[in-house]
């Protein structure tokens, strides 16, 4: 079975005039296994599809790398608590609701929106989750414990 590639609805807006075929061939030829800086190198060939996939103004690649950073940051905070048992799992500290910033979680839980929009990106995520591990039989157990 021949396996051919297309952009996710994300790609289609981000990669709209770039064909996503050539891009997953590009990125196969590398090698059996290609790591993203071997994909930035491929991707300074100004004649390949892979090229039109990235920023190369300097100044507008060094604010999207600090914009990253950012975020970064922010998903590293982590809820210190007093008491803390030693296997508890580690809480974010901010989370983005309705791709209105960056809001501390005591806050969302105090505003049933921001809580209901938090719940949403959740759900969102697992959903994700499925469809991009689906094809993994041995998180059939998993994946079925969710709508």
């Amino acid at each position: 079975m021949e396996v051919t590639s297309k952009w996710s609805k994300m790609g289609e807006i981000l990669y709209k005039d770039v064909d996503a075929q050539t891009v997953a061939d590009e990125i196969a030829a590398i090698g059996e296994s290609a790591t993203a800086e071997q994909i930035v190198e491929r991707a300074k060939d100004e004649n390949s599809e892979l090229h039109k996939c990235f920023t190369w103004d300097v100044n507008k690649a060094a604010q999207k790398c600090w914009i990253q950073e950012a975020r970064n940051v922010v998903g590293c905070l982590v809820i210190q608590r007093e008491e803390a048992k030693a296997n508890e799992p580690e809480v974010r500290t901010f989370h983005k609701v309705d791709g209105c910033g960056y809001k501390p979680l005591t806050q969302v839980f105090k505003r049933q929106d921001e809580y209901q929009a938090l719940l949403q990106e959740a759900y969102a995520a697992l959903e994700s989750f499925k469809r991009k591990y689906q094809s993994l039989q041995e998180l059939d157990w998993l994946i079925e414990q969710f709508p």
